[in-house]
Formats: C-alpha cells, structure tokens, sequence
C-alpha cells in the first residue's frame, strides 16, 4: 500500500491575452507530473488583448511518500498566455511544530 502525503498548493496570477494573440476564453491549471489536477482550472474570458485579469486557486494535492512527483502551473488555453506576478506556496499543513 503507497501512502500519501497531503500538500496544500496555493496558487495566485495575472494572466492576460498577449497582442497577437485572439480574444477569447483562456486558462491555466496545476498539474501533477504532467496531469491536469481538474479542479484547479482557473479560466477567465477578457474583453481585449493585454488586458489582466487575477486568477487564484487553492487545492489540497496528494503526494506519494517515498517518491519524486512535481507540482507545477500550465497554460491550458489553446493559444499563448501572458502571466505577470505569479505566486505558488506548496504548504504541509498537518506538519506542526511543538515546543
């Protein structure tokens, strides 16, 4: 039986569609080795280009102890994407310290 160790991934930016790009819906989403984590999709739908708007998620990810898995943040709009201020905290909450 593989255990998990449960990481609180916190995650906040300012994405926007660049000039050249279409006006349109357009996302990003964290993702565990490569696999989309579904409920982590932050999409918006700007009304022109360059024009920024804040997506931000918070999600609990489960990570297998005694192995290497990486947690990271992709663009899963269908055109590219401009990220400006972005932030990610990877916590383990159930870790406490005692005195």
């Amino acid at each position: 039986i593989k255990h998990s160790a449960n990481y609180l991934v916190d995650f906040g930016a300012n994405i926007a569609i660049p000039a050249e790009g279409t006006v349109g819906a357009i996302s990003v989403a964290i993702t565990l080795d490569g696999t989309t984590i579904p409920s982590s999709t932050m999409s918006i739908t700007p009304a022109a280009v360059n024009e920024f708007f804040n997506v931000s998620r918070a999600i609990n990810a489960a990570v297998f102890v005694g192995c290497c898995e990486t947690l990271s943040v992709h663009n899963t709009s269908t055109q590219p994407i401009l990220v400006q201020n972005a932030n990610i905290i990877i916590s383990r909450p159930d870790l406490a310290v005692m005195r």
